[in-house]
């Protein structure tokens, strides 16, 4: 499964008298306002011809069309349920994935109609089924009201499902940081002599609206210096502890925030000054270095250009020279627009059947946006890893390419975060709970498709996460399966996960107890999931992956995403190695190799031996080869001692 683009276009074909045909691209909106009820539908939506039916999703309406996808046309019937609009040809063709013709409402972009001039007539009437259906379609992807979406609904017929499996309560940031034998000390506690951090309580958003309800703060600032710390700080985006671990008595941290707000005229704040000096201790009892060595390096995602101009509006970067004891470097990653117009050059090219193919993907530049991050999270990792220093990651707002740069730092240097398990925990952590605004990147519900805000983050980190994949294929748990779920999911609105742009709007829409977690819908396909390949380290050194020399002719181009819907794609006949290799068909290869390598081995055994068998050996021996399905025939032939 995937977002993949698709470009649809609809021509009512009713008999009803003086009625033009009227054209409906699916990935265009209408400018018009409609406050039509959806038409109740009775017929079941099996009985229409559709294969795989949503728990509570219904049908709705329903028209009988012309579809054209800008090559071949199709007559069918065109449905509009409460979750998607599907189209069920006459013929399906054998070319096609069976979710071809299937959209839900949020992968919408826009909608429009239009009169095809072709058959144009001077009576520029349309049926009522196709002005109801287009009125429809309009109101179940533009809707403003979260509780309107499909997973509300979904959550009614599956709760049973979220009961089971409690993805909801996946992450514990208690026992996330006890894993890695960090200890950190409670909020009404008073301070340990053995901690150098401490949790902060922000129930409400009291600290700051778009953070977890529970942060890991330096255990010696107290409440004055965090709250001036967070006036400073974007969106009061304070910095706080993402991941820490232990090495020779010292501890190394790495902390992610938003950037300062030093304006043109440098302003300082010397509580945020002292804030990030308590964040360089690695030791409990260290003492002030009076040569103010390095000990905190802050990597800026931005460009120094880009962080520069930021300080006409009033924010920027920290100044070296007022922060001691820290380095600031800067890592050229574009901005969400750059990756946002990148992308949309690549989906495009997605359609071509031109020789340019190659040529445009590299126009897209997708893929130096890919590189960059990689090379990038490579910096961050070797800083924490070789030089053991702690890190602070900060962008614009620290909700975009700062969750990206920090979990696949995470992904390099931790083994757990690959693991099934583990991958889930950090997506939590990282992107829901710590404000990845995943509703304005994505855009659900949001009628203006030029928007500035859509940009395709989290599936530009799922690309990276592919990358990582190709280059180690023992090392992650899961399979690319759960990354193509992810990036469909992503967008569908079928889960609660990704509808809200911060953990204190999911506590404000009630989303923990009104829709299905997708962590409990992947933990009970977990087995689809399984890379067969996986290794389980077995020590630290192992668990360390960091692509030193990543480039761009590492890359690899993420085809099951990209050309999911291209006929030449499509595996008709199911013979995909994605698809062959599962555990049980690799178990079953495994046998069978075994039992060719027991023939092997039979037929190099000496022949002088065999030459001198008896009738009775020689009879024992054309039984056990007979007998190619037991694994130990050698163990057999030789227990008739030939000689």
């Amino acid at each position: 499964m995937s977002d993949a683009p698709r470009k649809l276009f609809f021509r009512n074909t009713s008999n009803q008298p003086q009625q033009s045909n009227v054209i409906k691209q699916v990935d265009e909106q209408s400018n018009q306002e409609t406050n039509v009820l959806p038409i109740n539908q009775t017929k079941d939506l099996n009985q229409l011809g559709l294969d795989f039916v949503q728990a509570g999703e219904v049908a709705l309406q329903q028209v009988n069309v012309v579809c054209y996808n800008g090559v071949q046309q199709f007559q069918g019937l065109l449905v509009a349920t409460n979750y998607q609009i599907v189209f069920l040809p006459q013929r399906f063709p054998m070319e096609f994935k069976k979710n071809y013709f299937q959209v839900p409402y949020t992968f919408l972009i826009k909608v429009d109609r239009t009169i095809d001039k072709k058959y144009h007539q001077k009576m520029r009437e349309q049926s009522d089924d196709c002005a109801c259906l287009f009125n429809l379609i309009n109101k179940n992807a533009y809707t403003l009201q979260k509780t309107t979406l499909f997973a509300f609904t979904y959550y009614k017929e599956m709760q049973n499902l979220e009961n089971e499996f409690q993805g909801w309560k996946i992450y514990n940031i208690e026992k996330d940081f006890e894993r890695m034998g960090i200890i950190v000390q409670q909020e009404n506690q008073q301070q340990q002599i053995n901690g150098l951090f401490k949790y902060l309580n922000n129930e409400g958003g009291q600290i700051c609206a778009t953070y977890y309800n529970r942060l890991i703060v330096p255990s010696k600032v107290d409440m004055d210096c965090i709250q001036k710390t967070a006036k400073f700080r974007s969106k009061e985006r304070i910095p706080i502890l993402s991941y820490a671990f232990q090495v020779n008595g010292k501890i190394v941290s790495l902390w992610r925030s938003a950037q300062c707000r030093i304006g043109i005229g440098q302003i300082r704040s010397l509580e945020d000054e002292l804030y990030l000096k308590q964040m360089s201790q690695q030791m409990v009892d260290e003492q002030d270095n009076q040569q103010e060595e390095i000990r905190l390096k802050i990597y800026d995602a931005r460009s120094d250009v880009n962080s520069i101009g930021q300080q006409v509006a009033g924010k920027g970067f920290e100044i070296p020279i007022y922060y001691k004891s820290c380095s600031l470097e800067f890592l050229e990653i574009q901005s969400i627009h750059k990756v946002r117009e990148s992308q949309m050059k690549l989906l495009k090219n997605s359609f071509s059947e031109t020789i340019q193919f190659i040529s445009q993907l590299e126009i897209s530049i997708w893929y130096e946006h890919i590189v960059s991050l990689i090379q990038g999270a490579v910096r961050i990792a070797l800083s924490l890893t070789r030089e053991k220093l702690n890190v602070l990651v900060h962008c614009n707002d620290g909700w975009d390419k700062t969750p990206q740069l920090i979990s696949l730092v995470q992904i390099m240097i931790d083994g757990y975060y690959r693991t099934f398990d583990g991958f889930m925990i950090l997506i939590q952590k990282e992107w829901i709970n710590n404000g990845h605004q995943f509703c304005q990147r994505s855009a659900i519900g949001n009628k203006q498709h030029s928007d500035d805000c859509r940009s395709p983050i989290f599936f530009q980190f799922l690309d990276c996460v592919y990358q990582m994949q190709q280059l180690y294929p023992l090392s992650f748990e899961f399979n690319v399966k759960l990354l193509l779920d992810l990036a469909y999911h992503n967008m569908s609105s079928l889960f609660g996960n990704f509808i809200c742009d911060s953990y204190l709007e999911i506590q404000k829409q009630k989303v923990m107890e009104s829709t299905v977690s997708i962590w409990s819908w992947m933990m009970k396909y977990k087995d689809k999931y399984k890379n067969a390949f996986y290794l389980n380290p077995a020590s630290i050194e192992q668990e360390v992956i960091i692509p030193e020399q990543f480039t761009g002719k590492s890359v690899k181009f993420w085809q099951e995403y990209f050309l999911n819907y291209s006929p030449e794609y499509n595996d008709v006949y199911g013979i995909h190695p994605s698809s062959i290799f599962t555990r049980d068909n690799l178990q079953e290869m495994y046998k069978s190799l075994a039992k060719e390598n027991q023939v092997l081995r039979l037929a190099q055994m000496d022949q002088e031996k065999l030459a001198h068998l008896n009738q009775q050996k020689f009879n024992q021996l054309i039984q056990i080869i007979q007998e190619t399905q037991n694994e130990k025939i050698i163990e057999k032939i030789e227990s008739i001692q030939l000689t």
